[in-house]
């Protein structure tokens, strides 16, 4: 995994290059972006995500102290989108979330750049990040409904790749997950797990949740070291205890990053579920200033508005960063 993740990272780092995303808006005398702690960041204003910001009107606060804001990119600006498939079961679902997808890239600006990935039985590109709204639609038309669940096994390595995009380029990065699975899809068996067999006081069988908690627990403390936003549209809710568990930790770790997860209870949620998460997504900043010269954290996140209007408007973000080891 560790080595199929790094050859992708090469791959998409290098058609990043390519096609002059690096470059991208780059300010005359800025500092190198991976000098950076880029922090996600969206506004809210009666209902409506803010889209207008100016760098100037942002306030970032690491451990209560202000920093200035060195790098700035927000809704106009060249963005990457890697959507994730995690597709094992539903072709109907599928289907459905399928077509949503082909409009929606048709609509997106020509400044934007969508990669397609693969996440069950291990991760794979499908499609490198790219413009060409053709190429995409006939990649999403051909992703497949197989294989084992793979999301809770790709999350690290997708915030990573997605972490080296934003820090060697001045452009904004998201992820999104497009899964359909449950706990019993993946290899590992978290159904009916054995913490240690030969201790009569292992609850593990009573609450077989934990392992899943457990699970989750690392993961998001794992993903804590990279300021990426994840989104996840879930397309089947399933209301068992072991799914409840595995649907709650996504949608507080997609919380933790500044993201989103929906769970889609019927068909008909599926469509106006992948546009809510679209529309958050896309109305999203990316407020950067330099890394403290101490320590590596985690420091307390804290953004805020400047100016008229300030109080009045909903601002979130990660509420905590720290600086990932070499």
């Amino acid at each position: 995994m560790k080595r199929r993740a790094a050859q992708l990272i090469g791959v998409l780092l290098a058609v990043g290059g390519l096609l002059g995303i690096g470059q991208a808006q780059r300010k005359g005398g800025e500092d190198r972006e991976e000098g950076l702690v880029k922090i996600p960041v969206w506004v809210e204003q009666e209902g409506q995500f803010w889209r207008q910001g100016r760098r100037e009107e942002f306030r970032l606060l690491l451990n209560d102290e202000e920093l200035p804001v060195e790098s700035f990119q927000g809704p106009e600006s060249p963005t990457v989108l890697l959507l994730v498939f995690d597709t094992v079961v539903d072709l109907a679902r599928v289907d459905q979330v399928r077509l949503r997808l082909r409009e929606r890239v048709r609509e997106l600006p020509e400044n934007h750049w969508v990669g397609v990935l693969r996440s069950q039985d291990g991760l794979r590109a499908l499609l490198e990040p790219t413009a060409d709204r053709e190429r995409l639609v006939e990649t999403i038309r051909s992703v497949q409904v197989n294989g084992r669940a793979g999301l809770l096994d790709t999350l690290v390595p997708v915030a990573n790749l997605a972490s080296r995009i934003l820090t060697e380029s001045a452009v904004r990065v998201f992820v999104l997950y497009i899964t359909d699975s449950g706990i019993a899809n993946y290899r590992a068996d978290y159904l009916n797990p054995v913490i240690n067999a030969s201790d009569a006081g292992d609850l593990s069988r009573r609450f077989s949740d934990r392992a899943v908690q457990e699970q989750v627990s690392r993961i998001g403390q794992s993903l804590s070291r990279f300021a990426i936003p994840l989104f996840v549209l879930h397309l089947e809710y399933r209301p068992d205890a072991l799914n409840l568990a595995y649907q709650s930790g996504i949608e507080r770790i997609a919380a933790e990053k500044g993201g989103q997860a929906l769970l889609c209870r019927t068909v008909d949620e599926i469509a106006p579920g992948l546009d809510t998460l679209l529309t958050r997504l896309l109305a999203g900043y990316y407020v950067g200033t330099n890394w403290p010269e101490k320590g590596r954290g985690p420091w307390k996140v804290k953004v805020e508005l400047r100016g008229e209007g300030a109080a009045a408007a909903r601002v979130s973000h990660p509420v905590q960063v720290e600086r990932a080891r070499k």
